[in-house]
């Protein structure tokens, strides 16, 4: 596996620190024309001063720093080498999409895997363009785990800064990189999409044109009859889950809850009280936090999941001996 970063990600660039154990497969496409780091390996594009152009920034295909990494391009290639698996790590800056675009034509023998995400709302148009262009054909892709931080910055609702927002997510990445990154091996099929929910990868069916990556430069609110049967999850569709019997109960549970932007206070709420419910009568209980960041019902699979064992080990003790810890949900979400 080949982890491919730039000098210019916001997110995935050589000074996060959660790349430190894996510098053995890390390239970083240095775009601005210099080694950057001794850390790890470097590609050094031929980008120099000569080639800045003062005026409007331009994104994408224009933009020099693009174009003087496309002219090196089959030398990149060749510095990937075959590792079976490359993932290129880019984030809202377009530059950090610039490796995967050039590569993408060239490549013959790689698995490409591709983390990205959701260009901000309120930056500028013509780099919102320029991450839309870069990511216009995902045909030569394996998966994708594409994130939207819009919806983190509707959930952090003006309590933190932009730059204290990406700390967050490098943390975040940092600490699921084991997970989507060991999914890669565990694909029953491809192309797949990164479900955060799920935590593991989930087969596209019909390819990534299922995926609605920019829409209104926002996630479409209204599902329409052509992606009836589709869910969004974290700025992509995906395909719910077909059921064998339409009554099933399984189905109602899982198409009945609506997301909003209280659904993780709910989540965290509930985990607390299933916590304090197992300590009060000595049930052995562990409940790992919920990675996921997005909008949610409050509850999920998992949460059901420990619901359901908590239940089954309440029965095991006489009535008269169960200890219900005190709970007002009103009160709770009050806090």
């Amino acid at each position: 596996m080949r982890l491919v970063i730039t000098d210019t990600g916001f997110i995935w660039n050589q000074n996060n620190p959660f790349l430190d154990k894996y510098k053995d497969i890390v390239l970083v496409v240095c775009l601005c024309g210099k080694a950057v780091t001794d850390k790890y390996e470097c590609f050094v594009s031929p980008f120099t001063e000569d080639d800045i152009v003062m005026g409007i920034d331009t994104y994408g295909i224009e933009d020099r720093k693009f174009q003087k990494l496309a002219s090196v391009g089959r030398e990149l290639n060749v510095a990937l080498g075959y590792h079976d698996d490359i993932v290129f790590l880019t984030d809202n800056q377009p530059s950090s999409l610039y490796p995967f675009y050039v590569i993408q034509e060239l490549n013959q023998y790689n698995s490409l895997h591709l983390v990205t995400m959701l260009p901000l709302k309120f930056e500028a148009s013509s780099r919102r363009n320029g991450h839309r262009e870069l990511l216009s054909d995902l045909s030569k892709l394996d998966s994708i785990l594409y994130y939207d931080m819009n919806k983190l910055l509707e959930i952090l609702d003006g309590k933190t800064t932009l730059p204290q927002a990406y700390d967050y997510l490098k943390k975040l990445f940092g600490n699921i990189m084991p997970c989507f990154l060991n999914g890669i091996d565990t694909m029953d099929s491809k192309p797949c999409s990164f479900d955060f929910s799920a935590m593991k990868y989930i087969p596209l069916e019909g390819g990534f044109d299922k995926l609605k990556l920019f829409i209104k430069d926002a996630i479409e609110d209204d599902i329409k009859l052509s992606t009836s049967g589709a869910s969004r999850t974290m700025g992509f569709l995906v395909r719910l889950p077909s059921y064998p019997d339409a009554s099933n109960r399984v189905k109602e549970g899982v198409e009945k809850f609506s997301v909003s932007l209280d659904g993780k206070k709910v989540c965290n709420i509930l985990r607390e009280q299933r916590i304090k419910l197992a300590e009060a009568n000595q049930i052995p209980f562990k409940s790992e936090e919920c990675l996921s960041v997005g909008p949610c019902a409050g509850t999920c699979e998992k949460c059901d999941e420990e619901s359901q064992y908590l239940r089954k080990k309440m029965q095991n003790i006489p009535e008269e001996k169960r200890v219900y810890p005190q709970f007002d949900p009103r009160e709770e979400m009050e806090l």
